[in-house]
């Protein structure tokens, strides 16, 4: 018996908000878009070439022989499939199967279906509009939630006042001057006046967003709503790293002005001590720094550009596909130099939105920071102005509850032209 087109839509979301999906953004956007091509007509038709433009916004010249992502992608699916029928689904009454060597989902009932229910989702026909309408949730919620699920972690920086003399080591460059500027990375989003805002996680430029298959998708399936670019929501993490970092300032009677990436003008990083938080991708500005650094972030983790004896080219995250939402999320901490080497720079950022956090979290908490000064502090007995920190983090339910140093390397080169933590 043939699968009502509320019913699947119904599972669809519910497999969303579980726990096998509950940090893949990637199958989550992929399970709605397989979801709702496969109760077309046309279902049995769907190629690869169109799921890497369309669901996974690739651009137009995407060539499926020499580019993996989508075969790939559906495999971390079909597992997670699997996973969800496995535990939080066992007593579902829709299955969904995705059969090897096909794109097509397939749904049916576990026994027979009650009668099917009247006022069909209408929404359901417009593939763009189900490709994309899940993925604001996850940063609606940080719109609305600041910090809900505080780690033990976290709730020890509200007492670092008291007596906290590696904090006051690590912090006071930015301590020295008048002004220091909180710059927090805000993501790109599509904006269709009243149809919906949309995301897609592969495009953080409006240039090329513009012309890209997710753009066009929308521009077809809303005709006469010009979609145009939005940065109103953030990421939670991005949300918690800037009330840690708020309580760290707020206990030394500092007040700094917290500005959002989209906003912020070169001339203002010029004039300020800057931490930055977020991954490079947030925040564009980053990518044009005039400093060249040894770890820059990448959509999977933290690449190491000049490895040392004994260490990794690629520091890769992992993300949790079972009940326990278990994750590894690797973070980069960087001090850098402020333009013509005026002022500090500070980045603290993660691929996920949980390693920002977790970023945050090691340079607010005295035993952390007393670590890393033992490691960076040089012969001398001093510590070295600029340098880059690779942490790791362990993620539960979304929230970093260990957070570990993995290496750092000291950054003694002039400045020169490179991205600043982020590849080219």
């Amino acid at each position: 018996m043939d699968v009502s087109e509320s019913d699947v839509k119904a599972l669809v979301e519910r497999m969303g908000r579980s726990e096998p999906f509950r940090l893949s953004e990637i199958q989550r956007r992929l399970l709605v878009y397989l979801a709702a091509q496969s109760l077309l007509p046309e279902s049995d038709q769907l190629k690869e070439y169109t799921i890497g433009v369309e669901a996974l916004g690739k651009p137009e010249s995407y060539d499926p022989r020499h580019d993996a992502t989508v075969r790939v992608q559906t495999a971390k699916l079909r597992q997670k499939i699997q996973d969800y029928y496995l535990t939080e689904g066992q007593s579902e009454r829709v299955l969904a199967e995705f059969p090897k060597g096909h794109f097509k989902l397939v749904f049916s009932y576990r026994e027979a279906a009650p009668a099917a229910r009247a006022g069909r989702w209408v929404g359901w026909r417009k593939p763009a509009l189900i490709l994309w309408a899940a993925l604001s949730l996850g940063l609606v919620a940080a719109c609305i939630y600041l910090r809900t699920e505080s780690s033990r972690l976290e709730r020890e920086s509200a007492s670092f006042g008291q007596h906290s003399p590696a904090l006051d080591e690590f912090w006071k460059t930015f301590q020295r001057r008048d002004h220091t500027l909180v710059c927090i990375g805000v993501p790109l989003f599509v904006r269709l006046n009243e149809s919906g805002t949309f995301r897609n996680s592969f495009l953080n430029d409006w240039e090329a967003a513009a012309t890209s298959g997710f753009v066009k998708s929308l521009r077809r399936a809303f005709p006469g709503h010009e979609p145009q670019p939005w940065y109103n929501f953030t990421g939670i993490g991005e949300a918690n790293a800037a009330f840690v970092l708020a309580e760290l300032f707020s206990a030394r009677g500092l007040s700094p002005r917290l500005i959002d990436s989209s906003q912020l003008t070169w001339s203002e990083v010029g004039d300020n001590d800057v931490v930055f938080i977020g991954p490079p991708k947030f925040i564009p500005q980053l990518k044009d720094l005039p400093v060249a650094c040894d770890f820059v972030q990448e959509d999977e983790g933290v690449r190491n550009l000049h490895p040392r004896p004994g260490e990794p080219a690629y520091f890769r995250d992992q993300s949790g596909n079972t009940v326990d939402s278990k994750g590894r999320a690797y973070a980069l901490i960087s001090r850098l130099p402020g333009l013509h080497a005026k002022g500090q720079i500070l980045i603290l950022g993660g691929t996920w939105t949980e390693g920002t956090h977790a970023a945050a979290q090691y340079v607010t908490l005295e035993t952390h920071v007393r670590e890393l000064l033992d490691r960076l502090r040089l012969r001398n007995g001093t510590i070295p102005d600029y340098f880059q920190v690779v942490i790791v983090a362990n993620i539960q339910r979304s929230t970093p509850v260990e957070v570990s140093y993995v290496l750092h390397h000291t950054l003694t080169s002039p400045p020169l032209p490179n991205a600043a933590g982020s590849a080219k």
